[in-house]
């Protein structure tokens, strides 16, 4: 398994939240996890960051369980940004995506050429380079994500995990981060898992969906297979139409009621 959950199981107290969970994650490849509030997406995810411990399982990469690499090794493999992240109010940009060399740094030693090569490569491939300069609290929301992004490609990673990467934006941002997204998986063949709720944005910018329902997989496949009427109506409770997006080459649905 290139990367990967197997057997993973998720309780909060008595209450299971996920059990049982294995899939693989195709490598090179935009794949969003969806599913109606509290059934367990962002506590899959969350687990690679061990910011939730899973009642049993593995979570894999290349065919070993996470465990067995140390923290600095994974961390030049895996990039995570969680939902929610806060840094100091005066920080500027490119002291922000600088933290991305973490996995890179040695005791007693700064930043180096190459560090810094990095650095300014991974501001022009986010579109940074002009505002590396100001502080984080003075850039829109959508500026914000994007510096938050880029200290994680900063890693240069091959996988990067995006918990609800779009929250609390409005609509041309949603679609400014997600473009920078695919951009990021075409360029640098990123292999990028996310949680999103907006279904039509999942099928535009994804390869595949993976859709959480009841505890268990309920379907994974391309948006295609897996955003129709059966799927929305027994996972969202609504009845759709489904319709096609010949511009984007993809499916969108347009919600009619609440199924009864």
């Amino acid at each position: 398994m290139y990367f990967g959950f197997k057997n993973m199981m998720i309780r909060y107290g008595n209450k299971t939240v996920l059990e049982d969970i294995t899939t693989e994650f195709p490598k090179g490849s935009v794949v969003t996890i969806i599913g109606q509030n509290g059934c367990g997406k962002s506590s899959l995810l969350k687990t690679v960051s061990k910011a939730v411990t899973p009642k049993s399982g593995d979570i894999l990469y290349e065919d070993k369980p996470l465990s067995s690499y140390r923290p600095k090794d994974l961390a030049k493999k895996i990039a995570y940004l969680p939902q929610v992240h806060n840094s100091p109010p005066d920080i500027d940009v490119r002291t922000l995506v600088s933290y991305g060399r973490y996995p890179y740094s040695r005791l007693g030693r700064g930043l180096t050429s190459d560090d810094a090569k990095v650095i300014d490569e991974t501001l022009a491939l986010t579109g940074l380079t002009h505002l590396q300069d100001r502080i984080l609290s003075t850039l829109s929301g959508g500026e914000r994500q994007r510096a938050w992004i880029a200290m994680t490609i900063c890693q240069e990673p091959e996988i990067l995990i995006l918990d609800e990467p779009t929250t609390y934006l409005d609509i041309s941002y949603q679609v400014e981060v997600l473009e920078l997204v695919k951009h990021l998986n075409q360029k640098l063949g990123l292999t990028i898992i996310m949680v999103l709720h907006d279904l039509n944005l999942a099928a535009r910018y994804s390869d595949y969906l993976y859709a959480i329902q009841g505890g268990q997989l309920h379907a994974c496949g391309t948006p295609r297979e897996v955003l129709t009427r059966t799927n929305l109506k027994h996972i969202f409770n609504i009845d759709a139409n489904i319709c096609e997006d010949e511009w984007n080459s993809c499916p969108y649905f347009i919600p009619l009621k609440v199924a009864l």
